[in-house]
């Protein structure tokens, strides 16, 4: 097949990129020169140098070439996604956006497991910490709507997958390691409310392997997936299983949630922090992706293992907010001496 991929230089579209180039893709990056191609992508994908932020540059690129698979990998406005369906519009077999399960937890209410026919429900009152991200997830969805509203099965078929918090080396947001670097420090860790909410995350790999599977099946025109992790843990059980893996005994120190909204360390303009609470329960179906897909997620303890070795090494940068990790040490204490 020949794939253009709409970045291809980030977390998820670098691994994206190795899987299609694994599968026999001829794959072109459109990117801005700005992040540096991985050295084993570099040699075997062709490369385009853009800004898909300028429309007309973005027509221009694609001009009268035709694709049979693109994918958008980095549209987080409504009018990208416009833009993107002008240029491509007759000249792609398959159009391939990543989305998120934010689209879902800016509503309201959600029944869970979250299906996928979810994702239009009235919007909850603005919450600039909703840790699925408030603006984020307003903005995917209208990104969606733009996408759906153009569909068209032959002239510009859609697909998507809408994935949860993505885990593995190399992680942009470091969520993990945040809570690996304190589990190995062995001070007490701050848990937000009653840390029993469950959530779900996924491995990178299994997010690739799904998004390069996508235009192998006529199934998924006209598609939207849910991409999470098997397993349902809660911020503590996951806590107690990092301990385990870690040879460690987490000691978890409980904080009310609007006790803890209220520290100065519970956010961190850098990135985010205290991650994984996800503040209501976030369990989401794999019903439509298993049986159009086949999908099956790897187990949380073998990417999870991987994912550990790949930060537990000199010299790492550290999570974020972990300049304030004496504050939360200081704070933890105090509590429980109340």
């Amino acid at each position: 097949m020949t794939t253009l991929v709409i970045g291809g230089t980030g977390f998820i579209s670098s691994t994206l990129v190795r899987h299609l180039l694994g599968r026999g893709h001829r794959v072109t990056l459109l990117t801005r020169g700005v992040t540096q191609v991985p050295p084993d992508i570099a040699g075997k994908a062709a490369l385009v140098a853009a800004d898909r932020s300028d429309h007309q540059a973005l027509r221009r690129v694609v001009g009268q070439t035709t694709f049979d698979v693109a994918y958008d990998m980095i549209a987080y406005l409504p009018e990208e996604s416009a833009a993107a369906a002008r240029a491509f519009r007759g000249r792609v077999g398959r159009f391939i956006h990543c989305s998120t399960v934010s689209v879902y937890m800016v509503s309201r209410e959600v029944q869970c497991p979250v299906t996928e026919d979810q994702d239009c429900g009235p919007l909850m009152d603005y919450f600039p910490r909703n840790p699925f991200g408030m603006e984020y997830g307003i903005k995917k969805r209208q990104c969606e709507t733009v996408l759906w509203n153009l569909h068209d099965d032959r002239a510009f078929p859609v697909s998507m997958l809408r994935p949860t918090y993505v885990s593995g080396p190399a992680d942009p947001a470091r969520r993990d390691w945040f809570w690996i670097q304190r589990i190995l420090d062995g001070g007490p860790l701050l848990v937000p409310g009653s840390g029993d909410l469950a959530f779900q995350q996924v491995y990178l790999e299994d997010v690739a392997r799904a998004f390069a599977m996508l235009p192998e099946s006529d199934a998924t025109v006209g598609r939207a997936y849910n991409i999470v992790g098997e397993e349902v843990f809660s911020l503590n059980e996951y806590l107690q299983l990092l301990g385990e893996m870690l040879n460690r005994r987490p000691d978890l120190v409980h904080v009310g949630q609007e006790e803890f909204d209220a520290l100065e360390f519970s956010i961190c303009p850098e990135g985010d922090v205290f991650t994984f609470n996800p503040r209501r329960t976030a369990v989401f179906s794999l019903d439509r992706i298993r049986h159009d897909l086949g999908y099956r997620g790897t187990p949380f303890q073998d990417y999870m293992r991987t994912t550990i070795d790949w930060w537990t090494v000199p010299d790492r940068v550290d999570s974020y907010g972990y300049a304030r990790r004496k504050d939360e040490i200081a704070y933890a204490h105090r509590i429980r001496h109340i």
